[in-house]
């Protein structure tokens, strides 16, 4: 761990976890997926990072302030998820990178799944997949549509680099979606996939229902988020953090 990303957070209960990270990217798909998985299971609050780099905020949910980038863990069904309310700059996404991968491998995970979108011009809503072992890309063969040619960007772009560097087996779930808008609908069929491929059960009823009230929720956080990054982050004067996307 470095001075630039702290992981603040206990060390979960359950042996060897699948570790799934979300983070604001196209459709704030990896946002809205993570939280929706966090709050149907009630998973447990393990702590979570902190950086310099982040955009000086805290959430407030109930009244009760919290970090951005927080972890849970469902000890039974042995997955622990990292969930961000902010984007991150490219230029903190190797550090972070670092920092979660590391994290995961201190605490004995045995992969990492990375939520995220991807632009599509069309009208179906599938979810794509990427791996960066032959095990796990033969795993989610069948389930997935294979992302055979094309790049992840982003923070899970660097963590699926992480993890092929420190050979952590690991996925990466793309959403489908058909604009840079927020879009739960595409979380909708990610959430699916999870369940899928993990066997989380959770039933996305309620995400599919509140679609359109999530989708303008998420809207203005973003707007929240954009706000507040355009303040200078101390000592990183050149880190102006871009909108949600």
């Amino acid at each position: 761990m470095t001075d630039e990303v702290q992981v603040r957070a206990e060390k979960p209960q359950s042996e060897n976890p699948v570790v799934i990270e979300g983070f604001p990217g196209i459709g704030l798909i990896g946002n809205i997926a993570s939280q929706y998985v966090i709050n149907k299971l009630e998973m447990d609050y393990l702590g979570a990072i902190d950086s310099r780099f982040f955009p000086p905020m805290s959430v407030l949910v109930g009244g009760l302030a919290h970090l951005p980038v927080r972890i849970y863990e469902k000890k039974d069904l042995g997955v622990v998820v990292v969930s961000s309310d902010i984007p991150v700059h490219p230029a903190a996404s190797y550090d972070l990178a670092r920092g979660i991968v590391s994290w995961a491998e201190s605490i004995g995970a045995k992969e990492m799944v990375c939520l995220a979108g991807i632009t599509v011009i069309g009208e179906e809503q599938r979810v794509f997949g990427a791996a960066t072992t032959e095990e796990m890309l033969e795993r989610i063969k069948g389930q997935v549509e294979v992302f055979e040619f094309g790049t992840i960007s982003g923070i899970s772009g660097s963590v699926m680099n992480e993890c092929l560097l420190r050979k952590v087996p690991a996925v990466c779930l793309l959403g489908e979606t058909h604009s840079m808008a927020p879009d739960p609908r595409a979380a909708v069929v990610t959430v699916k996939m999870l369940n899928t491929l993990y066997g989380l059960n959770v039933d996305t009823t309620e995400l599919e229902e509140r679609a359109d009230e999530i989708e303008l929720q998420m809207q203005k956080l973003a707007e929240q988020v954009q706000s507040s990054s355009a303040e200078e982050v101390p000592g990183r004067k050149e880190l102006q953090f871009p909108m949600y996307g």
